[in-house]
């Protein structure tokens, strides 16, 4: 019984400093900006005791407490943990910080010229990493490509990403085609088009970061239903918003897909997110009978390219649209007014509602069981 009431007494105190940390930065905050450095200070170092909420910042804002202080050697010390947390490795962050002047008390120490050398390396050595990363990506991209079939037999394909071009008028557009790990070229696949937003603040056709493929969550949508994923790139001259050229243009990618990869054409499914979303109603409209079923995350159901002929989408293929009360972008009442006044002739349109997550909710924490839930009505109906 002994054991578990100190077990207990310690929990609690954890409990305790886990609820008060918030509170004593803010208070270390109200000092500072009070110029109270060396109150600042002690409530800085009570906080810290709780060593495993320590942020990068609150290191940093702790040492401009203690270099005005007379307590240099604390803030050199703490400066250096928080460089090794990721102090300074933001664009202009270290120049900003090493010519704080809130730290001039500083600049004479030896370790002070260590700190700042050791930030500006951290970038550089950050710069040659990242130019590594994507030169290995666009090497994996080129090296996974495969060619059309020959004698009615695939080829074999690698799982994961392989970039493709197709070429509209002048213009070379690139799009993605993703294999899951379990692709078999003997056997037709189930397949997922993704129209990506952002397209009316893409200056320019985005694929070259390695961060795609673990930043947009339908690629790993794409594994958990062993499909292939076809991901067209647009941009804001060259997109699913303005320029019919681009929306025909996916269905082109489609079709040069299907001939280099074992597609199961009874089961390709298209949306998006955003502009994506919005592009697949002219699809839905306009190009049913070659899709399985639609989807849409955080849409507008209004194309600027002509008007949605609604009455289209009742033939059989259902488009599935996840919308959020609080979406910033698309607001709410403005999708659902449309919803409402087009549900009776656009039959197959079946839309959810979630109460917040945003814009971007496919992006937050539950965001891949949302999307999971979508395609696995989808794919089975």
């Amino acid at each position: 019984m002994k054991k578990i009431l100190i077990a207990f007494t310690i929990l609690c105190a954890q409990t305790l400093n886990a609820q008060t940390y918030d509170e004593q930065m803010n208070k270390a905050g109200e000092a500072l900006q009070k110029k109270d450095f060396c109150n600042a200070l002690t409530i800085f170092q009570t906080a810290f005791k709780d060593s495993a909420k320590i942020g990068t910042y609150d290191l940093a804002f702790a040492a401009v407490a203690a270099a005005n202080c007379n307590n240099e050697k604390q803030a050199l010390n703490w400066l250096k943990i928080s460089q090794l947390k990721g102090l300074g490795i933001n664009p202009g962050e270290a120049d900003g910080v090493a010519n704080d002047p809130s730290f001039e008390k500083l600049r004479g120490f030896k370790e002070w010229t260590e700190f700042v050398n050791a930030m500006k390396q951290a970038v550089v050595d950050k710069q040659l990493m990242e130019k590594k990363k994507a030169e290995d990506w666009l090497k994996t991209l080129n090296a996974n490509q495969i060619s059309i079939k020959k004698k009615k037999k695939f080829n074999k394909a690698n799982s994961g990403f392989a970039l493709y071009y197709t070429q509209v008028d002048t213009l070379k557009v690139p799009y993605l085609v993703c294999v899951p790990k379990n692709y078999d070229a003997k056997k037709p696949t189930k397949t997922i088009v993704y129209l990506h937003g952002g397209i009316v603040n893409s200056e320019r056709f985005n694929f070259e970061n390695p961060e795609l493929a673990t930043g947009e969550p339908i690629f790993s949508i794409g594994e958990n239903f062993n499909a292939i994923v076809i991901y067209p790139v647009g941009k804001k001259d060259f997109g699913w918003v303005n320029q019919k050229a681009a929306f025909e243009n996916v269905l082109t990618v489609i079709k040069t897909v299907q001939q280099a990869y074992n597609i199961d054409n009874k089961n390709i499914v298209l949306g998006g997110m955003s502009n994506g979303g919005t592009a697949t109603f002219w699809f839905a409209a306009q190009k049913a009978n070659i899709f399985k079923g639609f989807y849409t995350f955080s849409a507008l159901p209004k194309l600027n390219i002509g008007d949605i002929d609604f009455a289209n989408l009742a033939q059989g293929k259902q488009i599935y649209s996840l919308q959020t009360k609080d979406d910033d972008v698309y607001k709410f009442e403005d999708v659902n007014a449309i919803y409402s006044a087009q549900k009776a002739v656009a039959k197959d349109w079946q839309m959810a509602v979630l109460d917040n997550g945003g814009h971007g909710f496919i992006y937050q924490q539950n965001g891949k069981e949302l999307m999971n839930s979508v395609f696995k009505k989808l794919f089975t109906q």
